[in-house]
């Protein structure tokens, strides 16, 4: 037998106990949360029932996309099915079609960097995080959202044996920009991921001139069939031919975002559903302009506590059922460390290609994802966001913390270099300890309007 074919049965081997591992920690998952459709996931059960029912025609709503309720009475069946039942079908599908992404990128990886061994790192630190596999669970938009945005970015990679196989970069544009479609009727905020993915697309063919032209058109007909709906179901709504919501809450959410940090819904007997924490920096300034303007840094200062806030587990499940979990430390911490693992691959990943004055299809990953990610995370700074938000810039880190480490074993690292990155792990940990534990201790069960923000009766949507 030889070596290659061992290295690739071993490699095989390791996958398929990543799967099982994967499976058996979503379904410790699955049983650990709240256990039937409720509020935003009762909502998404019975549009799927309308959808099945009586389609497009009927859509009942301006505030919620078609492209989840579609995803939900798919893999159903489109069958009448009780809500536990297809809280238990969709996570399946979820862990499924996650599971499906994580080993489609790690491929694209492995091609890339030219090693079957970082491909099996890269399978499994996307498979095994366990933020992610707790949203495999929920009957939510959310990891369907980010596995779409994740794969739209990879599909736009420049993968070497791809090309030489003559796989056709056009049929690549379509499919990246399908994904992207679907991203947006799954959830409308991703609208800001088709603007970075044109940057994307445009950036590779810079440096390799190519796709041309074609590629353009490539990229419209793959993303415009998922608008249509949508477009189709404003137009009976409202006489307007909008892809996205007719209903902008994106004004009012900046505005609730003044005052909070994060919220969350909490389902624990004899406590208000409301979980608010509260922003100290919010000076009461009528407005995100006014906040601004008269207060710079304190706005600033929000800015960065929402990022903070998105990326941080504290209470990973969107329907709280216990405020003091015991793995919300360990949780923390191994997110913490993986997020440092990505900040170091994109700046080693910068420093390589400022050094070569060009990026070549290695660099190539670190760029794509950096774009997308940031467009992303820059959207929600300014809105009162939830955990559950920062799900596509998890699932964006991959790619970024197993580069990492190939520089760091490759990427011709001096010692001081690899010195400081060791030294800023424990500085980085700490930090974010004690801000997470900063940030907790300014939770509320109610909503508390501070002047200027407008009373809001379910800040829970």
């Amino acid at each position: 037998m030889s070596a290659t074919g061992g290295a690739s049965r071993a490699g095989a081997r390791l996958r398929l106990a990543i799967t099982a591992s994967a499976v058996l920690l979503a379904s410790l998952c699955f049983r650990e949360g709240y256990p039937t459709p409720i509020y935003d996931s009762l909502g998404y059960y019975i549009l799927s029932i309308v959808l099945r029912i009586q389609g497009l025609s009927a859509w009942p709503t301006d505030l919620r996309t078609y492209g989840y309720p579609l995803f939900v009475a798919i893999v159903t069946g489109f069958r009448d099915l009780p809500p536990e039942e297809v809280r238990l079908a969709t996570f399946v599908a979820q862990l499924v079609v996650f599971l499906a992404v994580c080993h489609c990128v790690s491929r694209k990886l492995a091609a890339i960097f030219r090693s079957e061994t970082l491909g099996v790192w890269a399978y499994g630190v996307g498979a095994l995080n366990p933020v992610l596999l707790i949203h495999t669970t929920e009957l939510l938009s959310d990891l369907v959202s980010a596995v779409l945005v994740q794969l739209c970015v990879a599909l736009s990679w420049k993968v070497p044996e791809e090309d030489a196989a003559g796989g056709g970069v056009n049929r690549r544009v379509f499919l990246s920009f399908l994904c992207a479609g679907a991203a947006v009727a799954v959830r409308p905020a991703n609208a800001v991921v088709v603007v970075a993915l044109c940057a994307v697309w445009a950036l590779r063919a810079s440096r390799w001139r190519e796709p041309g032209l074609s590629g353009v058109v490539a990229a419209l007909v793959g993303l415009i069939p998922p608008l249509v709906p949508q477009t189709i179901i404003n137009y009976g709504l409202s006489g307007k031919l909008n892809p996205l919501l007719v209903a902008g809450l994106y004004g009012q959410q900046r505005v609730w975002g003044m005052g909070t940090i994060k919220y969350g819904t909490v389902l624990i007997d004899g406590r208000s559903p409301f979980l608010t924490y509260l922003n100290p920096f919010y000076a009461g300034d009528p407005g995100p302009r006014a906040f601004l303007l008269h207060h710079p840094l304190r706005y600033l200062a929000t800015l960065g506590l929402h990022a903070f806030a998105m990326l941080d587990p504290d209470l990973p499940f969107t329907y709280v059922t216990d405020l003091r979990p015991g793995y919300r430390w360990p949780l923390g911490v191994l997110n913490a460390v993986l997020l440092y693992l990505a900040l170091v691959g994109l700046l080693l990943g910068a420093w390589r290609a400022l050094r070569r004055r060009k990026f070549d299809e290695l660099e190539f990953v670190f760029l794509s994802t950096l774009v997308v990610g940031s467009a992303y995370l820059v959207l929600y700074l300014p809105v009162a966001v939830e955990s559950r938000f920062g799900i596509p810039i998890l699932s964006l880190a991959t790619p970024l913390i197993v580069g990492a480490g190939w520089l760091w074993r490759f990427g011709g690292i001096g010692p001081a270099g690899k010195t400081a990155a060791a030294l800023g792990l424990p500085v980085w940990l700490t930090g974010c300890v004690l801000l997470s534990a900063w940030i907790s201790a300014t939770q509320t069960d109610r909503f508390v309007p501070s002047p200027g923000i407008p009373s809001v009766p379910a800040l829970r949507r």
